[in-house]
């Protein structure tokens, strides 16, 4: 005969012989005195066999071919439904595994579970469900009556039922079995699991039969199911004492949030990138990928990344207590994803379904906000090394990390809370003309709004000192949809200080003087957020890796600082870090300030 079992769960009989003492063991495996009659001479098979009530039992426990082991010296606590309370041909027309697991052993117990006295047990049953058998006078098991109890046979013990336990798959089971979830569009979803699913025949726990044609056969055959996924979304819903909530989506849902997904993950068969030397501009080799490949293996796992919650943990616990009260305003995944919108997500729900180590929720949509997902911001801090491409001066330079005088600034607005450190690059030669370059690794093809964080030189000085404004150009270098690397310059559009800068300047704006005058100048009077405008990333550079990556520089506009522009302009660089946020999270804020 053949067992199947997930690797992780528990085999039972050992535990319960360890469990027990002697006293316990012999309750387990001795049959009740209570009304003994002469079944208790035959085998479970054969009083089962006898009782013409129980004939639709006896012909599917013979077609799932566990008629066999009901003979034997093992001992069983057999629940059998009564003909008539229960639809025999629903399970005939199973296959004869789904009708082993779903029918048979939803009712048969290792060890003798006799109705004597009042009793409130938790039976696991040998397909490792478990449920209540209860009463004192009169009993129930799954809340169906027993009809008559304590039939004892040589092997074990025999219940009558008015009906049938109830067959709860666990959410592996029902995701990964068609004749489970048949008719609820979940093929998408399905064929993803089974993708990293693997079986194998565990040959410690089978039991060995003859040699034949010199290899060795195994008359009880444990198969163990393997699948990747388990760790990569850190859920055990394979495991029958686990409990979770599952997002199943249908394959409309699957297909419009693929689609969503993959259009953050065009990749280029072969992507360019800038590298830096010292101070030496360099290409790197192309790096070549299986583009298509990486596309549909990252839109599939950050399809799937947020689909299950444990039930237990405390950000979830109101979605089975309260439900209807929407108890908190975020949700956790068991891939600790932390998402602030849950009546949202839950209100695509179309079906909930009962489960043995939890519920299943199929739903129509995934309303997952793509920056807690799949499309995060990105803050890429100038003071970690490793998104310094290059720190440029054209001579002698002091680079140095410095943190705010929280008296001289406040900074708690920008940082909440959280430490906050920049970047000071002095230069300490009269014709140095600063230049920072910031790696920007990660991005997707998507658009983002460029901002970077300025800090003012009061945050050393204090308020009393005299600041000036940076004017400064930001040009992105980047890989375009052929491969090619190009340049991108960021120029303020908006007319604000431009007509004065023009004025006092005396310059023309015309393409040679462009630049110049839209620079940007920052907000000296605080830690200044200053927006450079949006762009979009023709290509994706998420799992790269190695510097393949775009990066900006930040630099002045002027070939050389005259005594003029030294005293209306600092040449000193005080970044704290570039910001990109997707157009996605923008539009959101802003119309949440409608």
């Amino acid at each position: 005969m053949k067992k199947s079992k997930y690797i992780g769960m528990a085999m039972m009989a050992a535990g319960l012989l360890a469990a027990t003492s002697c006293t316990d063991f012999s309750d387990y495996n001795e049959a009740s005195t209570e009304g003994v009659t002469a079944s208790a001479s035959q085998t479970l098979w054969e009083n089962i066999q006898q009782n013409p009530q129980l004939s639709d039992f006896e012909a599917l426990v013979r077609k799932a071919g566990f008629d066999e082991n009901l003979k034997q010296t093992q001992y069983y606590t057999v629940w059998a439904p009564l003909n008539g309370t229960y639809d025999a041909s629903e399970f005939q027309n199973l296959n004869n595994d789904a009708l082993l697991r779903q029918f048979v052993q939803n009712h048969i117990a290792s060890y003798a579970h006799s109705a004597s006295g009042e009793i409130n047990e938790r039976i696991l049953m040998l397909n490792e469900k478990s449920y209540n058998f209860t009463g004192s006078s009169s009993y129930t098991f799954d809340e169906v009556a027993v009809s008559q109890p304590n039939l004892p046979s040589s092997n074990g013990l025999l219940h009558t039922l008015n009906g049938v336990a109830t067959f709860y798959p666990n959410l592996y089971e029902y995701v990964t079995d068609a004749t489970l979830s048949a008719g609820k569009d979940l093929d998408s979803l399905r064929q993803f699991f089974q993708k990293y699913e693997t079986t194998y025949l565990d040959t410690d726990a089978s039991v060995k039969g003859s040699i034949v044609d010199g290899m060795q056969t195994y008359v009880d055959s444990v198969i163990v199911t393997l699948n990747t996924l388990w760790e990569t979304l850190r859920a055990k819903i394979q495991e029958e004492d686990s409990t979770y909530t599952f997002l199943l989506p249908t394959n409309k849902a699957w297909s419009a949030a693929y689609d969503r997904i993959s259009a953050y993950y065009n990749y280029l068969p072969s992507t360019a990138a800038q590298s830096f030397n010292g101070a030496n501009l360099a290409t790197l080799p192309n790096v070549n990928i299986d583009a298509d490949f990486w596309k549909d293996s990252l839109a599939c796992r950050y399809l799937t990344r947020n689909l299950i919650y444990s039930n237990n943990d405390a950000y979830n616990q109101w979605m089975v207590k309260e439900p209807s009260l929407l108890g908190s305003d975020t949700l956790r995944s068991t891939t600790r994803s932390k998402l602030s919108n849950p009546a949202d997500i839950l209100a695509q729900t179309v079906q909930t379904m009962k489960m043995s180590n939890g519920r299943a929720l199929i739903v129509d949509s995934l309303a997952f906000y793509p920056w807690e997902t799949y499309a995060p911001e990105r803050i890429y801090s100038a003071t970690n090394r490793d998104y310094q491409g290059r720190i440029l001066t054209g001579n002698a330079q002091t680079v140095r990390v410095s943190n705010p005088d929280p008296t001289k600034v406040d900074v708690s607005e920008l940082t909440n809370g959280a430490s906050f450190s920049y970047l000071w690059v002095e230069p300490n030669g009269g014709y140095a003309k600063p230049e920072l370059d910031i790696f920007l690794p990660e991005v997707l093809s998507t658009t983002y709004d460029f901002y970077c964080i300025f800090v003012p030189q009061s945050v050393e000085l204090g308020d009393s000192t005299p600041t000036l404004p940076n004017r400064v150009v930001f040009t992105l270098n980047y890989c375009d949809e052929t491969g090619a690397l190009k340049e991108y310059t960021f120029l303020d559009e908006s007319d604000e200080n431009i007509n004065a800068f023009q004025e006092e300047f005396k310059l023309t704006d015309n393409a040679t003087n462009r630049q110049t005058i839209r620079a940007f100048s920052n907000d000296t009077s605080k830690v200044d957020t200053l927006y450079l405008g949006e762009f979009t990333f023709p290509v994706c550079y998420y799992g790269l890796g190695d510097g393949y990556c775009p990066n900006i520089k930040i630099t002045s506009p002027f070939s050389v600082f005259n005594a003029k522009l030294l005293s209306s302009f600092s040449r000193d660089l005080r970044i704290a870090g570039i910001i990109l946020k997707p157009k996605e999270l923008v539009e959101f804020e802003e119309s949440n300030k409608k």
